[in-house]
């Protein structure tokens, strides 16, 4: 006998057959419909047979009903749960835009080291240290061959230090005797492909604590320093201005007192349009930087007109 079939009698077994109702002791007769109930011993159910039909039938008692309820009502509960999760994940608010900390540079000297562009883009602002190795976070791009292609990302603390950079070391002498200007424009981040870019032979960082990097990161905002009166560094730039070409290092060499001459002369004409609050030279810059910082941001933009 084939072994569907089988399954197919076994599972049939367990109703009485109709010459079988006198000494089946789980078969009765009720007298007021004149019905064989047939009780099973399993789970007690009891089912009627139909005289036409040669076939048991279950009888709807208050346990089907139940049972059935029973099936449905947690049928409902999972869909009252899935759209109370839908539901959550609708109103959670989307993750904010991270701003943009890193610069990417290029025009650098093949022999130039981390360290010293480090040094370099300082000028502008915290560098962010690695929270491995507690180095400033400057990645030199390399050849296959290990050689300094003369570009790479530098990484800083603050968002506003990435549009400082820009204003004060864009189109500048990396080196006071280099010829050839560096261009600094922010860094734009794309999904790296797995097979490529050296990602096979990259090394694995470690996983970090989230704790730990947070609690890092806390004790780097307050070392820095970075709030003024509760204002955020974005603000405080909206209110300075950036000079260019302002002077030669040549003539601070010839002339010491050029420097406090050119801070006086500045704020003299700046405080035309507003309320300086402070004037900066910037004596080492190959670019002749002044910074003057107002006391409003409309002052500053009406010095920039």
């Amino acid at each position: 006998m084939p072994q569907q079939q089988q399954k197919v009698e076994g599972a049939m077994a367990k109703f009485p057959k109709r010459p079988d109702f006198g000494t089946d002791s789980r078969v009765r007769l009720i007298e007021e419909t004149e019905k064989y109930i047939f009780t099973d011993p399993t789970d007690g159910m009891q089912y009627e047979y139909g005289e036409d039909s040669g076939a048991w039938f279950p009888v709807w008692n208050e346990q089907l009903i139940e049972q059935q309820q029973s099936a449905y009502g947690k049928a409902e509960e999972a869909d009252e749960a899935a759209d109370k999760s839908k539901k959550r994940r609708a109103d959670k608010p989307a993750r904010s835009k991270r701003e943009n900390t890193t610069v990417y540079v290029s025009g650098l000297p093949k022999d130039a080291t981390e360290k010293e562009v480090a040094e370099f883009f300082a000028q502008c602002g915290a560098i962010l240290p690695d929270l491995v190795t507690n180095e400033p976070r400057v990645k030199l791009y390399r050849t296959k061959d290990g050689n300094l292609k003369g570009d790479g990302l530098v990484t800083y603390f603050k968002a506003a230090s990435v549009e400082l950079a820009m204003d004060i070391l864009d189109d500048s002498a990396f080196r006071p005797t280099d010829t050839e200007k560096i261009h600094i424009e922010p860094a734009q981040f794309k999904e790296r492909d797995a097979e490529g870019d050296g990602a096979k032979d990259a090394p694995k960082r470690p996983r970090l604590d989230p704790k730990l990097v947070q609690k890092k990161l806390n004790k780097l905002e307050r070392k820095l320093d970075w709030y003024e009166g509760g204002e955020e560094v974005a603000e405080r730039y909206k209110r300075t201005v950036i000079l260019k070409h302002m002077f030669t290092l040549q003539e601070l060499e010839e002339d010491v007192t050029l420097l406090l001459d050119l801070a006086e002369d500045v704020r003299e004409e700046c405080e035309r349009l507003g309320t300086v609050s402070s004037v900066k030279v910037y004596d080492k810059s190959e670019e002749g930087v002044i910074s003057v910082k107002y006391k409003d941001e409309l002052s500053a933009k009406a010095c920039v007109k």
